[in-house]
């Protein structure tokens, strides 16, 4: 195989995986947490030893203690101010009435803002568990990095009370006010430890990447009240967030539709009553309303093999997906989705990262949101072809704009790339049919040169100029069909014959070649 090919081949493949593998992680931390809490309610416990002092617990004492201290509480200061304004100077009535208006503006933004991470939580209350777990494809955990995403998956369950059913975490909350130039904001902070001999640990944490650099480095450790050692997370939210309406896409974001195939498959003329159109195939033609199958040019090579005393052929006709991701209506279709997701994400690359993962089942490479720098230029271009293939982020962004030297936006680097996988994932949903009895199929195939029907199909595509796909032509270099590469092909019923008795030279050759 190409070797430029097969380095593709594996990043599409490891990006796969890392999908599937994000996917497995949350739903399994979701599901224990469910059980955890179907197993207090259902049991005969009525006190939970592992819950945690809850946030407005704690802002409730503090504010509490606050308004009733005999001395120099709230009520105090407002009762003084009422009854002996009279013997009190400007500056101590506007210092009274300062401290006064601090506390109720204050006490304000904790009920706003406890009001908006309550919201955007909610759909993580204990008791809504199974309903989000439902519902898992149409949400996503925010982040562009393994930590990042599992610390907006902890955090989001630490704000939802989750953790009061691990007997092995502990979360730890509280609040300052943060001064600023017209003011001051609230700040909410919350520290999750996991207790490093834990099976929670052991199951979320252990042996990932960034949690032994973390502990090579002696970082987010601490020892416990009980003298254990736990590894803990930190994280602040902020009235800010609140103000500028991004609260509720801190953690959480909600991911994007698909696009309805069947119904863009047919607006654009490429099926017809969910049927490919002859012209999409290789050699095909737009076939005139009265046409029949007879008159189909499109070109059906042959496929042979030998088994048990028995010659099978069968005929396969190869898609040609290029001329159907260039068809003008289809392709604007695909333009305007895309410019649809970016106006949802409104810069917010996690709603692309929803998409890509929830809808598509690819993970994005991790240079995704990464501008050119000199840096970058440098090391993308001491690579080698197969190291270029292979690059963690997105080749696209080294495209220039014209012939004057500058490389294209951050942003339409993103849209390029996406319009790449969407390309590739909508061929992969819509094409491939099942094969029932006796009935053309539609196949996808990787194809191989390790048999000889491989061999021949490669052949075949080269000798009748089947176009190369745009991604392996213009990003890879690949001027011909070869080992490694995807086919879509109609695949025709199967014929079988028994191997006849007497044999010509050629029938020969034949036998020898596919038994």
């Amino acid at each position: 195989m190409n070797t430029v090919i097969e380095a593709h081949n594996l990043k599409t493949q490891r990006l796969s995986s890392l999908s599937s593998a994000r996917r497995s992680v949350e739903l399994d931390f979701f599901t224990e947490a469910s059980n955890n809490y179907r197993s207090y309610i259902m049991g005969n416990v009525a006190y939970n030893p592992n819950e945690n002092l809850s946030l407005t617990e704690i802002i409730k004492k503090d504010f509490i203690e606050e308004a009733q201290d005999p001395k120099n509480g709230i009520i105090a200061k407002q009762t003084n101010l009422k009854l002996n304004i009279k013997n009190l100077s400007q500056s101590e009535i506007k210092s009274l009435q300062k401290e006064i208006d601090q506390y109720f503006q204050r006490l304000d933004q904790i009920i706003n803002l406890g009001g908006f991470l309550a919201a955007a939580t909610e759909a993580l209350f204990p008791d809504n568990l199974p309903i989000f777990i439902a519902n898992y494809d149409n949400v996503n955990i925010n982040g562009t990095t393994e930590r990042n995403r599992d610390r907006s998956m902890f955090m989001v369950a630490g704000w939802a009370d989750l953790f009061n059913y691990f007997s092995d975490v502990e979360v730890v909350k509280g609040y300052y006010f943060a001064p600023t130039q017209s003011g001051e904001i609230l700040v909410f902070t919350q520290r999750i430890m996991f207790k490093i001999s834990g099976k929670t640990f052991e199951k979320y944490l252990h042996r990932k990447p960034y949690v032994v650099d973390d502990f090579l480095n002696n970082k987010n450790i601490t020892q416990g009240e009980d003298g254990s050692m736990y590894y803990y997370i930190d994280m602040e939210i902020n009235s800010n967030q609140l103000e500028n309406g991004d609260l509720l896409d801190v953690y959480l974001t909600e991911v994007p539709q698909s696009m309805d195939l069947g119904e863009t498959f047919e607006n654009a003329g490429i099926t017809r009553n969910a049927t490919i159109q002859p012209q999409y195939f290789l050699g095909g033609s737009v076939m005139e309303e009265n046409d029949d199958q007879a008159q189909d040019t499109s070109i059906k090579i042959p496929m042979f093999s030998v088994v048990d005393n028995k010659i099978k052929r069968y005929f396969v006709k190869p898609i040609n997906t290029e001329a159907i991701n260039n068809t003008p209506a289809y392709n604007g279709e695909i333009t305007a989705h895309i410019a649809g997701l970016f106006a949802v994400a409104s810069g917010n690359i996690s709603v692309l990262y929803g998409y890509s993962n929830k809808r598509i089942g690819i993970d994005l490479p991790l240079g995704i949101n990464e501008s050119v720098n000199p840096q970058l230029i440098e090391l993308y271009d001491n690579l080698s072809p197969e190291g270029k293939a292979n690059f963690i982020g997105n080749r696209y962004m080294f495209n220039k704009v014209s012939n004057d030297g500058r490389y294209i936006s951050l942003v339409d680097a993103q849209k390029a790339y996406m319009m790449s996988i969407i390309l590739q994932s909508n061929l992969d949903k819509k094409l491939p049919q099942k094969n029932y009895a006796n009935q053309p199929s539609i196949v996808k195939e990787i194809l191989t040169e390790s048999t000889p029907q491989g061999r021949d199909l490669i052949e075949a595509l080269n000798k009748y100029d089947m176009p190369i796909p745009e991604f392996f032509r213009s990003m890879l270099g690949i001027t011909e069909w070869q080992a490694g590469m995807p086919l879509y092909y109609q695949r025709l019923p199967e014929e079988v014959k028994d191997i006849p008795t007497e044999q010509s030279e050629q029938m020969q050759e034949l036998i020898a070649q596919y038994s």
